[in-house]
């Protein structure tokens, strides 16, 4: 027979099927470290723990691939914004920025600069000032702060129809959107008080959000400005009454379901999810990647595109489901 060419089997071939049956026996709940204990009390040999996992490789359960969060897409303005703050200091003294941003275009809808962390009086009046000059979302998406459990805010939300979407978290990407703007609102900032010394933080934080709103062509908006798509992609809306029960109703149907304490705090979250995209007004995102080609930005946009040649006029999610169609 011919050499045997490359490097000898670490654990002998009498040694290795002792092995594997023993992990057998125990319902493969000895891993490699107690199975080189093992072999090494009862005198089969001293084999490290990285040759035994080797051995018993192909016996070995994989574990499940945990579900990817969610990632999507808006398909118009209104349908959902999102809130947050960004901590500044001026002359040593802390203020906090608070930024209202629609989540499809990007465009920062209000914002206010306030000494000290943001109170809930702070947080009424800028979401009131914004819902009274633009209209109501449907959706607002927040971190679930405190402010946004006391009664002016929670009162304001019924008020005007709006549903409450907590992020989930320790998960910053789920509102990656509005993390990047704030980013950008920093950047911008920090650049302008190096050219201009004697320039104040407000007026910086107001040139910044002016040039991400008006001025600063964005890649991911395929070269638009949020002004632009907040201006002109506006679609009819679903009866916001109707919208508000469908959310509970699917609340209350996943909570019903749920098999664990997570399944019924992100209940709430799955139902909105849902219930957009039932009206199609929430799309999931392709995947993200580096490698970009031109085929493939084609057809991620040229789903949308199709659609509309399809039905030509406003975007209305509500023809599009009458029809049978969804915008994908």
């Amino acid at each position: 027979m011919p050499k045997k060419l490359g490097r000898p089997e670490a654990i002998p071939t009498e040694a290795r099927w002792k092995i594997r049956e023993c992990y057998t026996r125990h319902y493969g709940q000895w891993g490699p470290k107690v199975l080189s204990l093992w072999a090494k009390r009862q005198g089969i040999g001293n084999f490290s723990p990285g040759a035994i996992a080797r051995v018993i490789s192909d016996l070995r359960e994989q574990p499940e691939q945990k579900p990817k969060p969610r990632r999507y897409d808006l398909i118009a303005p209104f349908v959902m914004w999102s809130e947050d703050g960004a901590g500044f200091r001026e002359y040593k003294r802390k203020k906090e920025l608070l930024v209202l941003q629609d989540e499809y275009s990007r465009y920062k809808l209000n914002h206010r600069l306030v000494p000290g962390p943001a109170q809930s009086g702070d947080v009424c009046e800028y979401l009131k000032q914004a819902f009274d000059t633009y209209g109501p979302p449907l959706v607002l998406k927040h971190d679930g702060g405190s402010i946004f459990h006391e009664t002016r805010v929670t009162d304001l939300l019924h008020q005007y129809g709006v549903v409450s979407l907590i992020s989930p978290p320790r998960y910053p990407p789920y509102n990656g959107r509005k993390e990047r703007s704030i980013r950008d609102i920093k950047s911008y900032e920090r650049a302008m008080k190096r050219k201009e010394q004697d320039s104040t933080l407000a007026g910086r934080i107001d040139a910044a959000i002016h040039d991400l709103n008006e001025e600063r062509p964005r890649p991911v908006l395929r070269g638009r400005i949020a002004r632009e798509l907040f201006d002109n992609d506006r679609i009819p809306l679903p009866n916001r009454r109707r919208f508000i029960s469908e959310v509970k109703a699917t609340e209350r149907m996943l909570k019903d379901h749920a098999r664990s304490r997570r399944d019924r705090r992100s209940a709430r979250r799955k139902a909105i999810e849902e219930v957009l995209s039932a009206y199609g007004l929430l799309v999931d995102r392709a995947d993200v990647s580096t490698y970009l080609r031109a085929e493939t930005a084609t057809n991620k946009f040229g789903r949308y595109m199709d659609v509309y040649a399809l039905f030509p006029g406003p975007r209305d999610p509500t023809r599009w489901r009458a029809q049978g169609m969804y915008p994908l």
